[in-house]
């Protein structure tokens, strides 16, 4: 019962957000710099971490953002979602967090420069006002930081 009740709740929870934030829209912005100078990040909400670090506490609906250096080895790097299936993500996490591939078209002169930082989220986030008053600001934060022009989204 106890079980039913936490979904019941995270499910409320979840709608009400929805409800209150989901007609928010975001206008188009074109990049101030050229191609050649951007720094470009990478975020997902496919549960990706450092090995080291603790797993997302999945059934909270953690809302905590990891940050992953631009030289993380795809080896040293993790799933800890279990709302997917992650078996592919298990096998290469490039399927669900390309840096290697963001790393060689920059390496390519694709674009300017990889960003020093690049984020690992959870998507099951039920409470949406954490994430809009805690996890959106760190990850603003960090772009700045890091003087960033392209954020490059995954999903989980």
């Amino acid at each position: 019962m106890l079980e039913k009740l936490k979904e019941r709740v995270a499910r409320w929870t979840a709608a009400r957000s929805i409800r209150k934030y989901g007609g928010e829209q975001v206008a188009p912005v074109e990049a101030e710099r050229p191609q050649n100078e951007w720094t470009v990040a990478f975020l997902t909400t496919a549960g990706v971490h450092l090995s080291s670090e603790e797993p997302f506490d999945v059934d909270a609906g953690d809302w905590s953002v990891r940050s992953i250096p631009a030289d993380t080895a795809a080896s040293e790097l993790m799933v800890s979602h279990t709302h997917y299936d992650t078996e592919a993500a298990e096998e290469d996490i490039n399927t669900v967090f390309p840096l290697e591939a963001v790393r060689e078209l920059a390496e390519e002169g694709e674009f300017g420069k990889l960003a020093a930082t690049h984020y690992g989220m959870m998507g099951y986030i039920p409470r949406t006002d954490k994430l809009l008053q805690e996890s959106v600001p760190e990850i603003i934060a960090g772009l700045k930081k890091d003087n960033v022009d392209v954020l490059l989204l995954s999903p989980g």
